[in-house]
């Protein structure tokens, strides 16, 4: 099969850090045509990085090239509503940077353009291509640790960097807490179903971050699941990224790349390729276009994602319980 000639739209971290190191080893699937930003330096840089392709700073003319199949969106997250439109509007298959939209609003309307538009479209969605997050399911639905009934997540951070200016003045819910705990609630439904209800409780710690980046939510899922997430992004001291679940035979914990199974009082360890899924997501990008693969991480499942996370950071800001 001949690879997807692919216009990539937003020339920053995402794309110089996640998108292109899995796309470069890829060249048998897709072939970069054209890269654009609204810069001229950043367009420049990317495109010398990528093999020397042509560039844009109006993403609109990338959009009017008629060998540009695909367009793989990574900007600012307000964004990515209208420009994931003018794509669709203008014939291309896309591939656009999580979370799915800024707000509900827009998101619900992208929840249905599957209905509206017949080309391939999907979220960049990389939990759902973790090799780790992949060996839980299989462990839990071959029975290992018994019925799963309760789950923990930790994910204590610090961001010493500055961020982005995008996401120091977010025009989205949640700041970090949104941008980053997408990923956490995608897993989450992907492992236990839908979120149903629950509670969340938010603070301030770093403004220079923006406007809010500590949470604690509580929720129930549809498989009776009751569940802890703690999303940090201002903590000191204590760093930890650790998945624990809670079954009747038994317990997985995850800590970073590696899973221990506990049961019977021994403790198992699972052997597991680590990477971050970025190319498993494009994989299934590719597949879609060429031979109607269906899409895991789809604008609906995205959507459900977003309301969540978005849904939680409202919960605590009213202090009251959520139902979904």
């Amino acid at each position: 099969m001949k690879p997807v000639k692919l216009g990539i739209i937003g020339c920053g971290i995402a794309a110089n850090k996640l998108h292109w190191p899995a796309l470069k080893g890829m060249e048998n699937k897709f072939e970069i045509v054209c890269v654009c930003n609204h810069t001229k330096p950043k367009a420049k840089d990317f495109a010398r990085t990528v093999g020397g392709v042509p560039y844009v700073l109006d993403y609109h003319e990338l959009l009017k090239m008629k060998d540009v199949e695909a367009v793989d969106i990574a900007l600012p997250i307000e964004l990515n509503y209208s420009v994931t439109k003018d794509a669709l509007d203008s014939g291309k298959h896309v591939i656009v940077e999580k979370p799915l939209a800024c707000n509900l609003s827009e998101g619900r309307k992208m929840s249905g353009f599957p209905k509206k538009y017949k080309q391939v479209m999907m979220v960049a969605e990389n939990f759902r291509y973790f090799p780790t997050i992949l060996k839980i399911k299989e462990c839990i639905e071959e029975g290992k640790i018994g019925e799963p009934y309760w789950v923990f997540w930790n994910n204590f951070l610090r961001i010493s960097t500055a961020p982005t200016k995008w996401r120091i003045k977010h025009k989205y819910p949640g700041g970090f807490i949104t941008d980053g705990g997408v990923h956490n609630m995608a897993a989450l439904r992907f492992l236990f179903g839908d979120i149903t209800s629950g509670r969340a409780l938010a603070k301030s710690i770093n403004p220079k971050i923006g406007k809010m980046d500590s949470m604690s939510m509580q929720f129930s899922t549809t498989s009776n699941v009751n569940g802890v997430f703690n999303c940090f992004f201002s903590a000191n001291g204590n760093l930890e990224n650790r998945l624990t679940i809670l079954g009747k035979k038994g317990s997985i914990v995850l800590e970073r790349d590696t899973i221990f199974i506990n049961r019977d009082q021994q403790t198992f360890r699972e052997a597991v390729a680590a990477n971050n899924g970025c190319k498993g997501e494009f994989e299934n990008f590719y597949y879609a276009i060429r031979e109607g693969q269906n899409i895991v991480s789809n604008f609906y499942e995205a959507y459900k994602d977003l309301e969540v996370i978005i849904t939680a950071v409202e919960s605590a800001k009213k202090g009251q319980v959520f139902y979904l």
